[in-house]
């Protein structure tokens, strides 16, 4: 096993990433027309309201976050491809046993099974952090951005195979937030926001799991989640149970208010580990840029200053630990 770890510790990862996103790209592009199968009107108004909640919130992070658009992209990927098909391979399993239309099927199987192989995507990044734990660790902001994403190809594929629109689109003041949420009949997250939440939750115990309670959190956003997929699934259980869940908003709303609360924590973190050069150095980006003598070279130069922000923010995430350890360590012992 210590000679796999190391054989796979040698591989070129950084290239192996780049070739997997390209061959998926081209995956992507070959299949899609004939999972569309003509009605691009319908898939197009899908993808506006996911790459609504997605673009958003890239830029609101752009001092908070550590994770690129390649980041971001893949996770996308991730939630198109990998979350999808594992779903839908373990979904037919468990179909078979109990029956497409069972009760135990549509409340408890279908929620758990897409809810966590949605956290795939996630689950790569919170293990090859876990590698190089010098590198820093990834946020609270990284991971929720990351869920969205993985969430939004997750309901995108999942809209284009069942040819429907689940999102509501943009007809409620939350909704402009959230567009990705249903609230024609009744109101309930949909599949960036669940995961959008546990990857907020993720990122809380990442940046603190130092303290072992904090472990319950994701735990928690799981059980939310999939309590909140599963009452939706049912019509008997939407109507015994949806109040439970103050109608569908409480998942949404606690992402909301979560983000708000990571958003402005962690930029405040990152300019006080950069002693405010973060804010500064983003700021001269575009000049930066222009000093390119070619196209080329300012996109380049664009990269790289980016790269530079990026693990400004990843070495801020780890201070909060830094600091619990380093009181820990000059505190003084108590004694009986």
């Amino acid at each position: 096993m210590r000679a796999l770890a190391r054989l796979l510790g040698r591989l070129p990862w950084p290239w192996i990433a780049r070739l997997s996103m390209l061959v998926s790209i081209g995956i992507l592009a070959w299949g899609l027309p004939q999972l569309v199968d003509g009605d691009w009107s319908r898939f197009l108004t899908s993808t506006g309201h996911h790459a609504w909640i997605v673009g958003w919130l890239f830029v609101v992070s752009h001092l908070a976050r550590s994770r690129t658009l390649f980041n971001v992209a893949g996770a996308w990927l991730g939630g198109w491809f990998t979350a999808i098909w594992l779903s839908l391979t373990l979904g037919e399993q468990t179909g078979d046993w109990l029956g497409e239309q069972d009760f135990w099927q549509l409340t408890v199987a279908v929620p758990i099974i897409e809810e966590l192989m949605k956290l795939v995507p996630l689950a790569v990044v919170l293990v090859l952090f876990r590698r190089r734990r010098d590198a820093g660790t990834p946020g609270a902001v990284d991971l929720a951005i990351l869920g969205v994403a993985a969430g939004s190809g997750y309901g995108m594929h999942e809209d284009a195979l069942w040819a429907r629109v689940s999102s509501s689109g943009f007809d409620t003041p939350l909704s402009w937030i959230f567009p990705t949420m249903h609230t024609d009949v009744g109101t309930v997250a949909g599949h960036a926001v669940w995961t959008g939440l546990v990857g907020l939750a993720l990122g809380f115990w990442a940046t603190h799991k130092d303290r072992r309670i904090t472990a319950l959190v994701p735990l928690a956003a799981v059980a939310l989640v999939t309590f909140d997929h599963g009452t939706w699934n049912d019509l008997g259980t939407r109507e015994e149970w949806r109040g439970a869940l103050l109608d569908g908003w409480l998942v949404p709303g606690l992402l909301a208010a979560g983000l708000v609360v990571a958003l402005v924590v962690e930029t405040r973190r990152v300019q006080r580990r950069s002693e405010g050069t973060a804010s500064r150095f983003a700021r001269s980006i575009p000049a930066i840029a222009a000093g390119g003598s070619t196209p080329a070279r300012k996109v380049q130069r664009w990269h790289r200053a980016h790269v530079v922000l990026r693990l400004m923010a990843l070495r801020a995430h780890s201070l909060p630990s830094l600091e619990r350890a380093a009181a820990r360590s000059t505190s003084p012992e108590v004694t009986s």
